[in-house]
């Protein structure tokens, strides 16, 4: 006899593999093109003959040799094709001018003469294609040799290639992306039934992340390079991470963050959705959709290989490089993320796919601890909840991240990590103080400036401790302290104090721009003059909104004035406004004095800033959201509206990354 839970994971996988098919032929339908616009290179499983991508001013495009090929897989062509090129012949004598001989499977579709002006030639592809897909094949009559240091022999120049159905009602996908997609989906069914909430939940949870997951896996050149395969495994291994999450904290969590069971009257088997229990499925759900959408093909990596690069140098035992700045210094250029991830890298030899998984991971658990910090302090499990959810929408994340600001994100979610810990650990807890020794350390050493933001932020919350804490709060108030020191002794002779002449080198560098600019006064001031104080505090104001989020700037307000009416003096307040001294005294610094060459550098450190510090505001947001869901239906629907917006401005942050 199967059990009701056996069933019910068996109903919901089946709900998600409809809905992860439906949701991904109906996504490609607003985009059924194979577009390569040469703005990078081209997939070599798709594209051969084609040089690397060159830039001239506004222009991309890709020189070919003799001959290039555009393979097209084996596509679901229920209907005519058509592949539309864009390309000129980029010659100083014309009369030396290729022609272009453009054949479909061997067979040739069109002769065109090219010409020093980009021109577009569409082929038919038709409706039948070879079970081994389509070759689309540009050969030139001619080349040239641009000269004795380039021995490439170049045919045309690629502005774009966009192969599309010709039209019709609806198209197909590939078959394997439709059958991956249909997977990931049933995976998260079953595992969110066996999550334990009920089943109209479980199915709501699923429908929705077959449908967000049909966006990245029905755009650009994922649906022919078997994406959506790959990201298969990721779903797997998701779901039984957070399954088992599930399973620990039902048995052994503490009682405050034990996930009960409450039978309901009518299935007595079926539990009701705990907040907890919805963080945890929240948390699987953003890791998986944050790995689509980096993993992505259409994904630059930007700086991500030169990660990969530092961690192979880890690996291979260089320990201590340093980062250029501009005038002439540089700085120690921390290793804790590679340190971190180099056992990792038993599992893989893709480093870059590695560190993206790393940092994803680590912001995602960080963003986690925010519930049992939320509830240790409050009490307040619907705040919790939205905390976790809205840690995962902030802009300036995907921003960063998307960057390749690999080790600034992974420092930031350590550090987060550290200040939950201690906002939740017992009084008096040794093993508590180790973790939170491990932590820090982890964190001092895997960004330069986290070093100092973290640094502050804990010693604000000891001073808050000893100073508004009362008796209960004195003893973590020392002992917090004492571990910090420690922990900042540790990263300093672990790593930073290797490098006591670059430190020297940048206060000789210091001392004599300031003899300088005592020597140029006049010129100095007047290009600091360019942008004045009052300018600058604006500049900073609107980018601490852009960055974080205007609906949750406004849900902060409400929570914020909530907790100032409480007189809240529990830990997670004195860590918001620990958190708050800390971004008000660094920006504070930043705005009131910027030397000019560093004033475009100010963004960058802005972002920093508000990165270390962003979780004050995700969890007065929450607390806001919690207050109005509380408070009759006008608050309720306020809540709902700004907490939809945050879901907005998150999902086109998200999009971002793959879809620009």
């Amino acid at each position: 006899m199967v059990s009701w839970p056996a069933a019910r994971a068996a109903i919901l996988a089946a709900v998600g593999a409809i809905a992860g098919a439906i949701a991904v032929v109906f996504a490609y339908n607003w985009h059924p093109v194979l577009a390569f616009e040469m703005d990078r290179d081209p997939p070599r499983s798709l594209a051969a003959g084609f040089y690397p991508v060159e830039r001239s001013g506004e222009l991309t495009f890709a020189w070919t040799s003799r001959r290039a090929d555009i393979k097209l897989p084996p596509v679901n062509r229920n209907r005519d094709w058509v592949c539309a090129l864009r390309f000129r012949g980029a010659r100083s004598d014309p009369s030396t001018q290729p022609v272009v001989d453009i054949a479909v499977d061997g067979i040739s579709a069109a002769s065109v003469t090219a010409t020093n002006d980009f021109q577009d030639v569409e082929v038919p592809l038709g409706a039948k294609g070879s079970a081994q897909g389509t070759v689309v094949t540009l050969t030139s009559s001619r080349t040239i040799v641009p000269g004795p240091s380039d021995s490439r022999e170049l045919g045309i120049q690629v502005d774009r290639i966009a192969c599309r159905p010709a039209g019709g009602f609806l198209s197909v996908p590939p078959s394997p992306t439709v059958r991956d997609s249909a997977i990931a989906s049933a995976v998260f069914g079953a595992a969110f039934a066996l999550a334990g909430v009920s089943v109209p939940l479980a199915a709501a949870a699923t429908v929705l992340v077959a449908v967000t997951q049909s966006v990245p896996l029905s755009t650009g050149p994922a649906p022919y390079l078997g994406f959506a395969g790959d990201m298969v495994w990721f779903a797997v291994w998701i779901a039984l991470v957070m399954v088992a999450v599930v399973k620990v904290l039902e048995r052994w969590a503490a009682p405050d963050f034990r996930l009960k069971a409450e039978a309901t009257r009518e299935t007595p088997e079926v539990t009701r959705p705990t907040p907890a229990r919805i963080a945890v499925m929240v948390s699987a759900a953003a890791l998986y959709l944050k790995l689509l959408g980096l993993l992505h093909p259409s994904k630059l990596p930007i700086d991500a290989v030169f990660h990969a690069h530092r961690l192979e140098w880890v690996m291979s035992g260089t320990y201590f490089f340093t980062q250029p700045m501009p005038g002439g210094v540089s700085f120690p250029y921390a290793i804790g993320l590679y340190l971190f991830a180099a056992p990792w890298s038993v599992f893989t030899r893709d480093h870059v796919t590695l560190l993206r998984v790393v940092v994803c991971t680590a912001e995602i658990v960080a963003g986690a601890l925010l519930y049992p910090l939320i509830v240790k302090a409050w009490n307040d499990r619907i705040a919790a909840a939205c905390a976790v959810v809205l840690f995962s929408l902030v802009p300036l994340v995907y921003g960063l991240v998307g960057n390749a600001n690999l080790t600034n994100a992974f420092a930031e979610a350590v550090a987060l990590a550290t200040i939950a810990t201690v906002s939740i650990m017992p009084s008096r807890s040794y093993w508590a103080l180790g973790v939170f020794f491990l932590l820090s350390s982890l964190a001092f050493l895997s960004h330069v400036s986290t070093f100092a933001l973290l640094g502050v932020t804990l010693t604000m919350l000891c001073i808050l401790y000893r100073w508004r804490g009362g008796p209960p709060l004195r003893w973590t108030a020392w002992s917090v302290a004492a571990v910090t020191i420690a922990a900042g002794l540790f990263a300093f002779l672990l790593y930073y104090g290797h490098f006591i002449d670059v430190y020297k080198t940048a206060l000789r560098v210091r001392a004599d721009n300031a003899a300088s600019s005592i020597q140029n006064a006049a010129p100095a001031s007047s290009a600091l003059a360019v942008r004045s104080l009052g300018q600058r505090v604006f500049d900073a104001l609107g980018f601490a909104v852009a960055a974080i989020g205007w609906p949750m700037w406004i849900l902060a307000l409400v929570g914020g004035w909530r907790l100032w009416k409480d007189g809240a003096r529990d830990r997670g307040a004195f860590a918001v406004l620990a958190w708050g001294i800390t971004c008000a005294a660094f920006l504070g610094v930043a705005v009131m004095r910027v030397d000019a060459p560093f004033q475009r550098y100010a963004d960058e450190f802005f972002g920093r800033v508000l990165l270390a510090t962003s979780p004050a505001v995700v969890i007065l947001a929450a607390r806001g959201a919690s207050r109005g869901w509380r408070h009759g239906r006008p608050g309720r629907i306020a809540s709902a509206v700004l907490l939809f917006c945050c879901l907005a401005l998150g999902f086109r942050s998200w999009l971002s990354w793959f879809s620009s």
